[in-house]
């Protein structure tokens, strides 16, 4: 908690897709430890923990909670990781374009 003082933002990020279930209680945890650092949300586009695709029901949980908590405040930002995988062809990545596009417009 101590070294948290220390840190301009903190990104928060969901190694396996399974804990995304949790995420709603995990990142109040962090809120908890650290009330005044900013904070953004970091979204994988796959599962790297688990080492396949993210399952496009935990990839849209975890941006429609994103969106949800930068209109509440309570995040500054969403950061995605895609350098590595934006030209595969895969599912959580071509729906996260898309939803990207529409909340833009």
């Amino acid at each position: 908690q101590d070294h948290l003082a220390h840190c301009d933002v903190v990104s928060y990020w969901t190694w396996q897709a399974e804990r995304l279930t949790q995420l709603e209680d995990d990142f109040a945890r962090l809120e908890a430890l650290s009330p005044q650092t900013r904070k953004v949300l970091g979204c994988y586009m796959w599962d790297y923990g688990n080492k396949k695709p993210m399952p496009l029901d935990l990839m849209k949980h975890q941006c429609e909670i994103g969106l949800r908590w930068l209109e509440e405040g309570r995040i500054e930002g969403i950061i995605f990781l895609a350098s590595c995988i934006c030209d595969l062809d895969i599912e959580a990545v071509e729906w996260t374009r898309g939803w990207i596009e529409e909340i833009v417009n």
